[in-house]
């Protein structure tokens, strides 16, 4: 009866447990790209920063402004003038477009209706209104586009870098998904290597056995024989444990979040790891060097670090120089008890005031905007001194990619040919066994060197396909097409 409740127990666990996923690295790389939440960080993070620069483009957008004002004036009498009243309505409106050359443009209207009961006004009601456009230009410091448009450059280079900070996410959970994934591929090849190995051992057992019922062994072969089972037992227990951490750890990449179903599901990697190609070939160091620096996320948001110092550095050298402006501006002046025509005079322009005007100013000593300089100048050096320092490495880390790469292809040549000669090892000793010129010692030690070709084998062709992406996230040409 227990049996039976134990075997129907069994059932329902097969039944509930979920269908094994089948999982390409195409596919695997998609959902993370899909899924994780890294990148989709990154991803806000540049929206943002578009936003953003997007938004320094409202510095040179027309802005409109007005004021509306109405004054109640009691006059004190004096000896000469009896008490008088009077009322003032004033309005004054207009536009200003701040210009790209780093100066602004300004059109306004002022009107001011004036009601006076003073027997001394000469219209008791008039309307004064004013009808202006000016121009101003700074000539030295604030002078011209560089200046004017630097926080618009600012905004479109940081965008820049956060894309470049995108991209570099991304590629980097394209290599962890990647590498995440040759592990998954290598720990089920593990573990088929040592299921292999548990089937030589007990095949092993069973001959010793027969060989000791034949009478043509001794009881310390079968023994042999079962401490190799066991130990091979173990190995296996080893490898379906690393099996479920290799499947957690690219689970972890491309579901994110707690969802029991995704987690509880097994994972079945349908890309085989690589075979040797004969034509499979790994580009010169130089090459590859070449690619990365134009390709390569971290140099390109370095450049753009040493470009905004540039800026920087710019903009503190026109606040270094003396302030001189030119301003010029056309007035038109209309006044009359009729207020239709004090505008119809204004707007007229038949008498216009024209001003013209240079305004020059300096700090004494400059202290401030000359440390200001000399620290951009400084700023700007070590920017570019990140530069080199950041191209040094990834020279470095592009010739150790080349050179694993081209490891990996004789290695993986070197253990194929060593798991042949192991297995014909193994075969020959099993014939010299049972022409009595061996031991079952000496078989399992033959036995061992097997299964220890095989795993180093199913290693090898791991870390070549490993090795081949490292490559092209060293020459940060990961997942993209060539040339964009």
């Amino acid at each position: 009866m227990d049996a039976i409740l134990i075997a129907l127990g069994a059932s329902a666990l097969l039944q509930a447990a979920p269908a094994p996923s089948e999982l390409s690295l195409d596919g695997a790389r998609s959902l993370a790209l899909e899924r994780n939440l890294g990148l989709q960080i990154e991803e806000l993070a540049t929206e943002a920063a578009l936003l953003r620069y997007r938004a320094t483009g409202g510095a040179f957008d027309w802005v409109y402004d007005a004021n509306l004002s109405y004054t109640d004036q009691q006059i004190e009498p004096s000896d000469l003038f009896s008490a008088s009243n009077r009322q003032v309505q004033q309005l004054s409106t207009g536009f200003t477009r701040p210009l790209e050359t780093g100066g602004n443009f300004r059109a306004s209207f002022d009107s001011s209706l004036i009601d006076s009961d003073s027997s001394f006004a000469v219209d008791p009601r008039a309307s004064n209104d004013l009808l202006t456009l000016a121009y101003s230009q700074p000539l030295l410091r604030g002078a011209w586009r560089d200046y004017a448009t630097a926080s618009v450059r600012q905004g479109e280079k940081d965008w820049q870098r956060q894309r470049e900070r995108e991209r570099q996410a991304r590629q980097k959970l394209l290599l962890d998904v990647t590498n995440a994934y040759w592990d998954l591929v290598a720990a089920e090849a593990e573990l088929g290597v040592a299921s292999s190995g548990v089937d030589l051992a007990r095949r092993q057992v069973e001959q010793s056995q027969k060989r000791l019922d034949a009478g043509l062994g001794v009881r310390t072969d079968v023994l042999q024989s079962e401490t190799e089972l066991a130990q091979r037992e173990q190995e296996r227990l080893a490898a379906e444990n690393r099996l479920r951490a290799a499947s957690d750890a690219l689970k972890q990449l491309v579901f994110p979040g707690s969802d029991r179903a995704a987690w509880s599901r097994e994972l079945k990697p349908t890309t085989q790891l690589p075979q040797l190609a004969s034509g499979l070939l790994v580009p010169q160091w130089e090459a590859a060097l070449a690619i990365a620096i134009d390709r390569r996320a971290e140099l390109r948001q370095q450049r753009l670090s040493v470009q905004s110092a540039e800026v920087r550095r710019d903009v503190a050298r026109s606040d270094s120089r003396p302030q001189l402006d030119f301003d010029l501006s056309a007035a038109s002046q209309g006044y009359d008890p009729n207020e239709g025509e004090a505008l119809s005079d204004a707007a007229s322009f038949d008498y216009p005031t024209l001003r013209a005007g240079l305004a020059f100013s300096t700090p004494i000593g400059n202290t401030a905007a000359k440390n200001q300089l000399a620290a951009t100048w400084a700023d700007l050096r070590a920017e570019k001194l990140r530069y080199d320092q950041l191209e040094t490495s990834v020279l470095a880390d592009v010739r150790d990619a080349v050179r694993q790469a081209q490891y990996q292809i004789e290695a993986v040549r070197a253990a194929q040919k060593s798991l042949e000669l192991a297995r014909e090892q193994l075969e020959a000793e099993r014939a010299r066994l049972e022409n009595d010129q061996s031991t079952v010692f000496q078989v399992l030690q033959f036995q061992q060197e097997l299964v220890r070709a095989m795993s180093v084998e199913v290693l090898a062709r791991s870390n070549l396909a490993k090795s081949r992406t490292r490559l092209e996230a060293a020459q940060g040409t990961l997942g993209e097409a060539p040339g964009s």
